[in-house]
């Protein structure tokens, strides 16, 4: 079952595609990044004036990468470097990179950054990652690269290189989700068979082009500087409807079942879990209601039905990316419907409406 099928919802509302404009037709936002960088990696790629020539077009390049996907913005959005960097020095020791990542996530002055771009230009072992939770809720945008890698000659545009990884990355400094984590192959879904496909989406699932979900999350938090730390809580509706007909008529006592799909680890795939995560009946009206979503998808380890973390860590992140609904009619007929969270979300972003609204039809 395609991704672009998954729900009827009621609160829809269509919205015709756009492509990137220019900032002349839109609003810009800016995002100022307080760039740390070590004094030997810095003096390795030609000292501070050229760093930071360098770090300019390649920022320029990374909002090139993030307006020219095309995308359902309403804003144009732009990334600069902070004119001062921040020099840090491990002294020649690779392991302490690692330490001064540590300190980047310590109080940062919000009149003059909205981030922190921390870059370990010697690094071991090469890797991007953004990560929340600084000191004034900033978050850290993380790009170790080996010595031999050179940030800022790696790719061409348009072609993929640290400039979009960062643009990524920068996706998760806006509060956007892996939308690889939502793709369940039909082999890995034990319950319906099924396959899960998330559209194409510079996070995780398709280059050089944003998906709705992204577009509507982006326009929500655009002037959030920094993000607010109830964004996870503010992105879903208050209600989600279930709604059940055959024939066009309401039907009651008709079994809802709802199973959760994981991330992958390191002991399981992406997958459908088999064991039913709740239970529900339809009422009078063939409806299920349901509240607070937000607990929904990301339930306490206290909670039934939720896989095992010891000896082994079954239930990675620790959160339901979607749920496959199963409704059983009183002739044991099943019909499946995808609910991954952040369709909900884009519905509720799109259009302003707190009650979501599903109809299964036998």
């Amino acid at each position: 079952m395609n991704i672009l099928k998954y729900l009827q919802i009621a609160c829809s509302c269509l919205i015709g595609a756009a492509h990137a404009q220019s900032p002349i037709a839109k609003d810009t936002i800016e995002y100022r990044a307080q760039v740390w960088v070590d004094k030997t990696d810095l003096e390795r790629y030609g000292g501070e004036e050229d760093f930071k020539k360098n770090l300019k077009k390649m920022f320029h390049n990374t909002t090139r990468f993030w307006n020219e996907s095309p995308n359902k913005f309403s804003h144009y959005f732009r990334f600069v470097p902070a004119e001062e960097l921040y020099v840090y020095d491990i002294q020649g020791d690779k392991n302490k990179y690692d330490e001064f990542k540590n300190k980047a996530y310590g109080p940062l002055d919000l009149s003059k950054y909205d981030f922190v771009l921390f870059l370990a230009l010697g690094a071991k072992n090469e890797g991007l990652s953004c990560g929340g939770g600084g000191a004034s809720g900033q978050s850290v945008v993380m790009c170790y690269i080996r010595e031999l890698h050179n940030i800022f000659t790696d790719a061409l545009y348009p072609n993929q290189g640290t400039y979009s990884n960062l643009g990524h990355e920068y996706g998760h400094m806006r509060g956007a989700t892996d939308l690889y984590q939502y793709m369940i192959a039909a082999e890995d879904n034990p319950v319906s068979h099924e396959k899960l496909t998330p559209p194409k989406c510079n996070m995780g699932t398709g280059y050089r082009v944003w998906s709705d979900y992204c577009s509507a999350l982006f326009n929500y938090t655009a002037k959030m500087k920094p993000l607010d730390k109830d964004l996870s809580d503010q992105v879903f509706p208050r209600k989600l409807v279930i709604k059940v007909e055959k024939n066009g008529k309401a039907k009651s006592n008709y079994t809802v079942n709802f199973y959760g799909t994981r991330a992958g680890g390191k002991y399981n795939k992406r997958d459908v879990y088999p064991k039913v995560y709740r239970t529900y009946q339809t009422d009078k009206k063939g409806k299920v209601e349901l509240t607070n979503l937000y607990k929904l998808y990301h339930p306490d380890m206290t909670d039934p039905n939720i896989p095992p973390k010891e000896p082994q860590d079954l239930f990675p992140y620790s959160y339901w990316f979607s749920f496959l609904v199963e409704v059983i009619d009183d002739a044991a007929q099943k019909k499946y419907v995808w609910l991954p969270d952040v369709e909900l979300q884009r519905q509720h972003l799109e259009t302003g409406k707190d009650v979501c609204e599903i109809k299964v039809e036998f």
